[in-house]
């Protein structure tokens, strides 16, 4: 049939370590593959492809990666990085592998919206032109496979089922699916339970839709009754947040309501206070109770050792995680993980937007949300490759011996009379150090810093934040200043391209402040 016969096109089909393609030989184009007859679409909707829940689970002897469709080797194919822990390490400015500009920025806030990978960028840029050049090609026949490879890999960073992974646009998305699903499928009989140090808009969500269902919202008190956690060990720590949560239970138990079902929503890290919460142990309490439990993991990917299996033996029934913040990748990659089937197919049988893909699987219903810019997804391979070079568990170490470092810094330049032992007992940081890289708090001088060390009656507000933040901004540096319970803190972030000077530089201008 002449609507069946192939046409010669210049196509990629073999690969190199970096970017799967290889030049084309102009005078040999690949041949297209054409059709079986009478074979009919197997994708969502009318896409040319294979089914995504295939492609995205199909095991590795039966898979194929696809090759990229254009070759932009030349502005990829530069020296991979040391890996942190080799000897070239040292002489290695891994900033330079980021867009940050740090020339003219002191970037300590690495935390807020990230900081692209330079591959990752350019990646993106080149699916982008390649997009314009011819849009149904890209759109029927190039991108669910795509989307389908990035799904496989970053299901297996994390060690997460393929079949209960999915590639969604950010965290606010994902949080919204699971929150807006279980109080559909649980009406007025649900009880959303959250710490007060959880993200503003995860608040927001919880109260909005269990509202509109005639649901229960239960905060933890936990900022004002707890922080600082003034203890020398993480494990006390731990129990306070397990002390906090066993209270709320028996608070909503002595009400006469029931706590079997209640969705408990935890941060993997908090974004206000900068604590890396227990969530393992606070899983497993919550499972006492036949709780559902829910990660926040905003500031989880890369900087934090990430195990869905054992967070799933744990008792963790959905994680959500960003690939924007510590991952680097461009914005507008995220993650979405449910290991239980019966919750896939009832809190999150609905996505916050319906489009061809709702009764195709779990993956084809998350991962088509209709006509946009897919690049930070499809760029994630890229991503990974370097951080693979680098390597995943050095960047780890590296984020927290920066931390420690930059917290010794400061705390030698605002409150030199304490010794580096006392900084948790005193407050001059919310939590012990292993609770807090890549980010953390601490308190800014008196009596700048407000009533924080007994010195000084001052309660701060957030407007006191905002001024010393917009100094510091005025004077280069880029970094958040925190108003916890009236008390000032900064809130580092602490990436591989960060160096000490830059800290010490951030310490001595909050010095130069004005007063009065």
């Amino acid at each position: 049939s002449a609507l069946l016969r192939t046409k010669k096109r210049r196509h990629i089909s073999s690969s190199c370590a970096i970017c799967r393609c290889h030049p084309t030989d102009e005078n040999n184009p690949v041949e297209m593959p054409s059709p079986s007859p009478g074979e009919g679409y197997k994708s969502i909707g009318s896409f040319h492809s294979e089914s995504v829940e295939l492609l995205a689970t199909r095991p590795d002897d039966e898979y194929t990666a696809p090759a990229l469709p254009f070759d932009d080797c030349p502005s990829l194919h530069q020296p991979k990085p040391p890996t942190l822990t080799s000897d070239a390490s040292g002489a290695y400015d891994y900033g330079k592998d980021f867009y940050v500009d740090r020339t003219n920025w002191t970037f300590l806030n690495h935390g807020a919206f990230g900081g692209a990978l330079k591959v990752g960028h350019l990646r993106a840029a080149s699916w982008r032109g390649y997009l314009e050049t011819q849009p149904l090609r890209y759109f029927d026949r190039d991108l669910l496979p795509h989307l389908a490879y990035s799904n496989r890999l970053m299901a297996d960073l994390i060690n997460g089922k393929r079949d209960a992974t999915t590639l969604i646009q950010n965290a606010t998305v994902g949080l919204n699916a699971v929150i807006g699903g279980y109080t559909r499928e649980y009406k007025a009989d649900g009880t959303i339970i959250y710490f007060d140090v959880a993200y503003g808009s995860v608040k927001k969500m919880a109260k909005h839709y269990s509202n509109q269902v005639g649901g229960k919202v239960v905060e933890i008190p936990f900022q004002e009754q707890c922080l600082p956690l003034r203890v020398a060990s993480e494990d006390k720590a731990d129990q306070i947040f397990i002390d906090a949560l066993e209270g709320a239970i028996d608070s909503i138990q002595k009400e006469g309501d029931n706590v079997a079902n209640a969705l408990l929503i935890l941060d993997h890290t908090t974004s206000n206070t900068a604590v890396n919460i227990p969530i393992q142990q606070l899983a497993r309490k919550a499972k006492e109770y036949n709780m559902l439990v829910a990660i926040d993991g905003a500031h989880g990917i890369l900087a934090q050792e990430l195990d869905m299996k054992e967070l799933e033996e744990a008792g963790i029934d959905f994680y959500v995680g960003n690939f924007h913040k510590w991952f680097s990748a461009p914005r507008g990659a995220a993650v979405l993980c449910c290991p239980h089937e019966h919750m896939r197919d009832t809190v999150l049988r609905m996505p916050p937007v319906i489009s061809h893909g709702v009764d195709d699987g779990f993956i084809s219903r998350f991962l088509w949300d209709g006509c946009r810019d897919y690049a930070a997804q499809l760029c994630l391979p890229t991503v990974l490759d370097y951080w693979r070079s680098v390597g995943t568990h050095a960047v780890r170490s590296k984020m927290s011996e920066t931390t420690a470092q930059a917290v010794k810094v400061l705390a030698q330049l605002w409150h030199p009379s304490l010794d580096e032992r006392d900084l948790t007992a005193t407050g001059i940081t919310m939590a012990p150090l292993s609770m807090h890289s890549p980010l953390t708090l601490v308190r800014l001088p008196a009596p700048l810093c407000g009533n924080g060390d007994g010195t000084c009656t001052d309660v701060r507000t957030s407007a006191d934040a905002k001024q010393v933040q917009d100094f510091l901004f005025a004077n280069g540096v880029e970094c958040p200043i925190k108003c916890i319970n009236g008390v000032l803190y900064v809130r580092i972030s602490s990436h591989i391209y960060n160096r000490m000077e830059e800290y010490n530089f951030l310490g001595r201008k909050v010095l130069e402040f004005p007063s009065g």
